[in-house]
């Protein structure tokens, strides 16, 4: 009997819901043994590390506990993104919310992609889902430009192609990363703004 592709059916389901997009799906790499991507597996949640380099810098808990009410109801539907670290550990590169929310449940472990993904890419695909959801701040998402453009290496024009916006629209963001702090305070507590 043939093995289910769980992964091609993961990355479909990952489209549909808008949760990864095909954009972050083809940053995946194919398994080095030639036998397709890896598949999606249960992975402890202690052995998982948030990644250093999360655009977000602000989780709501309010929606961070609605979420866990819902995987407390119907489990994780979405598995999430990781990489493998350091002595038998795995770094997020996409999913925090699923997987703080899973950790509010009390859930042990989570459904998983693990691939090898090196710096940029990961960096990469967790702008790509974070641009994907509204709930990102102005503020966030300066920050994370900045980041590509100063310790990444990015030109605007490369990062704008990557990411799916205006060279203008990077460059106004920009401006706003390199605003003076009180301003920076004044955006962070209008998220609507801008």
């Amino acid at each position: 009997m043939a093995r289910p592709d769980f992964r091609s059916q993961a990355a479909q389901r990952l489209s549909e819901e808008r949760d990864l997009s095909p954009q972050i799906i083809s940053l995946l790499s194919p398994d080095p043994h030639g036998k397709g991507h890896t598949s999606v597996r249960t992975v402890p949640l202690d052995r998982i590390d948030p990644n250093p380099q999360q655009p977000r810098m602000t989780f709501d808990e309010d929606t961070l506990r609605e979420l866990a009410a819902s995987i407390t109801e119907h489990g994780v539907l979405q598995p999430i993104l990781i990489r493998p670290g350091d002595e038998g550990r795995y770094q997020l590169v996409a999913g925090e919310r699923r997987w703080r929310a899973a950790r509010i449940a009390g859930l042990r472990e989570i459904p998983a992609l693990i691939e090898e993904i090196d710096d940029d890419t990961a960096l990469e695909i967790s702008i790509i889902e974070n641009l994907q959801r509204e709930d990102l701040s102005p503020l966030d998402e300066a920050l994370m430009y900045e980041r590509m453009t100063t310790d990444h290496g990015y030109s605007l024009r490369r990062l704008a192609q990557k990411l799916g916006k205006d060279k203008g629209y990077i460059e106004n963001r920009l401006r706003l990363a390199d605003a003076p702090a009180e301003i920076k305070q004044l955006v962070s507590l209008r998220k609507d703004t801008l």
